[in-house]
């Protein structure tokens, strides 16, 4: 169960840019949570703490540090994008790309969270870069 839940079911596996089809699975638990800042926040915040589980259950499996198939990391960091903006089909669309180039530099600080040791630096980097890609779309936007 921690392994599919990790994985994003199974797709994490799939071995061709799991941190891109993790955080498209994110589209669609968005859709399914976007009532309102609340219902992200605590999906967010419930994913995140079942992702520590997972994610530090396949670091133990795997022995890597930051193990490619776990991507509920990215999941929970797309729900993050939408903290300072509104959940509309443009900005799904911004989020969803600037997220996953964030997610992929690491400019700082998202590169001082992946540092953290375990399932925290697994999970803490992409909320990071989550909320960092909100409040770069919030000051585009307005």
């Amino acid at each position: 169960m921690l392994q599919l839940l990790a994985t994003g079911f199974f797709i994490g596996r799939l071995g061709i840019a799991p941190g891109t089809l993790g955080t498209l699975i994110g589209i669609p638990i968005l859709y399914l949570v976007s009532f309102n800042l609340w219902t992200i926040l605590a999906t967010a915040g419930v994913l995140f703490a079942l992702g520590l589980i997972a994610s530090n259950e396949i670091i133990r499996i795997t022995g890597e540090k930051d193990p490619d198939e776990v991507v509920i990391d990215e999941i929970v960091g797309y729900l993050m994008c939408f903290v300072f903006i509104e959940p509309t089909l443009k900005n799904y669309i911004l989020a969803f790309l600037l997220f996953r180039f964030i997610d992929i530099v690491k400019p700082f600080p998202v590169n001082l969270f992946e540092r953290i040791p375990g399932a925290y630096g697994v999970m803490m980097d992409d909320l990071v870069a989550g909320i960092m890609t909100s409040f770069i779309l919030f000051l585009l936007i307005r």
